[in-house]
């Protein structure tokens, strides 16, 4: 069996992302803690997803070679087809 070799790309992420929303995200988590505000959950569970979301879109493109290289792959159930995919595509 031969291997093939995968030859990954990602785009680069705008930069204005990461300055507009990281700032967006601490404010809604330190806002209720500043002032009383209605729905102060609401905003910091906000606040949390945006981090994740930002955290995401930075930390899968750059660790989605490191699990192709270990051999990360499954398959897709929903499918009929037996083809191997890996985590990490583009």
């Amino acid at each position: 069996m031969s291997q093939t070799s995968i030859t990954l790309s990602t785009r680069p992420l705008p930069s204005v992302l990461l300055l507009s929303l990281i700032p967006m995200a601490g404010w809604l988590i330190l806002r209720p803690l500043l002032t009383p505000v209605p729905l102060a959950a609401l905003g910091a569970s906000l606040g949390f997803s945006l981090l994740a979301f930002i955290s995401t879109i930075y930390l899968v493109p750059a660790l989605g070679p490191t699990f192709v290289k270990a051999g990360l792959k499954g398959r897709d159930l929903l499918k009929g087809n037996n083809n191997d995919m890996y985590v990490f595509s583009l």
